[in-house]
C-alpha cells in the first residue's frame, strides 16, 4: 500500500484532497493530513509516507523548505500545488526533484494522473530494492516473461502471497499492494498460462507439502497456517491436487 501525507494550510483543500481523491485506484491510503509544515515534517519522519502532496506557500516553513528537509531523510514521491502567481517557483522545485507541479485550483484528474506516475515511480523504486537484495523467488512454478515491469509486478505478487500465506488473500488485496487494478492483474498471471485462483491454490498447496514432509504439526495446524480454516475442505483440496490425502502424504516422508 502507498502511505500519502497531505501538507496543506487551506483546510477546505486539505479535506477536499482527503475526501474527494479515490485513493484505492492508486493502491494508496492517507497516513495523515496536517496545516503546517513542521507538522508535516514531524508526521512524514514518523510515518514514512511513500507520496506528499505539498502546498508551496504556507505560513512557517514553505512547501519547498520541507522538500528539502526531507528529501535527504526519505525516498518519497513529493507532488507540489501551486497558485496562478508562483511560477517561478517552478524551477526550483523541479531543481528538488518533484514529481508534479500542480495549479490551483486543483484539477481532481490532475491530481489522479500526478498519483499515477508517483505510484509508477514508487512501484519501479521498489521493484529494483527488491532484485539488489535477491528478492527473485526460486521455484515460483510460474513461466515468468522476461520483460519488465511485467516480471516485477508478478514477482511481488508472489511474493505477497508467500508472506501472507495464513491469511485470506484476494486479487484485490494484492493489486492494491502493487498499484495495479484487479483486471491487469488478472491478465499478467494469464500470460503465465494460469490465473491468479488457481495459482494461489498452488501455492497453498507447496506450502502445506512441505510441512507435511518436513515438520509434525497437527493437520489442521497445517491448513491454518496455509489459509484453510476448514480442515475438512483442506484435506479434500490436498487430495484433489496431489492425489492422497495429508495424512497418508505425510508418513509417505518416512518409507
Amino acid at each position: 500500500m502507498i502511505k500519502v501525507l497531505i501538507i496543506d494550510d487551506e483546510p477546505m483543500q486539505r479535506q477536499g484532497i482527503v475526501r474527494l481523491t479515490p485513493w484505492s485506484d492508486f493502491g494508496a491510503e492517507v497516513i495523515g493530513a496536517v496545516g503546517s509544515g513542521m507538522e508535516g515534517i514531524l508526521l512524514a519522519r514518523e510515518h514514512r509516507p511513500d507520496v506528499l502532496i505539498v502546498d508551496i506557500k504556507m505560513p512557517g516553513l514553505s512547501g519547498l523548505e520541507v522538500i528539502a528537509r526531507l528529501r535527504e531523510e526519505l525516498e518519497a514521491e513529493y507532488i507540489i500545488l501551486s497558485g496562478y502567481g508562483e511560477f517561478e517557483y517552478a524551477q526550483q522545485a523541479i531543481s528538488l526533484g518533484v514529481c508534479a507541479y500542480l495549479l490551483k485550483p486543483l484539477d481532481d484528474e490532475d491530481l489522479a494522473s500526478a498519483m499515477r506516475l508517483a505510484a509508477k515511480h514508487i512501484m519501479e523504486r521498489r521493484l529494483h530494492l527488491q532484485a539488489a537484495k535477491g528478492a527473485e523467488i526460486n521455484g515460483t512454478h510460474l513461466d515468468l516473461p522476461e520483460e519488465e515491469p511485467v516480471r516485477g509486478y508478478l514477482l511481488h505478487a508472489v511474493r505477497h502471497m508467500e508472506e501472507h500465506m495464513a491469511e485470506p488473500i484476494t486479487v484485490r488485496e494484492v493489486a492494491n499492494e502493487l498499484g495495479l487494478s484487479v483486471s491487469y492483474l488478472h491478465k499478467l498471471f494469464a500470460r503465465c498460462g494460469t490465473s491468479f485462483s488457481a495459482y494461489l491454490t498452488d501455492c497453498r498447496l507447496r506450502r502445506a507439502g512441505q510441512m507435511l514432509r518436513e515438520g509434525d504439526e497437527k493437520i489442521y495446524a497445517v491448513a491454518a497456517a496455509c489459509g484453510y480454516q476448514d480442515t475438512r475442505y483442506f484435506s479434500k483440496i490436498f487430495q484433489k491436487h496431489m492425489g492422497v490425502k495429508p495424512t497418508e502424504y505425510r508418513h509417505r516422508k518416512n518409507l
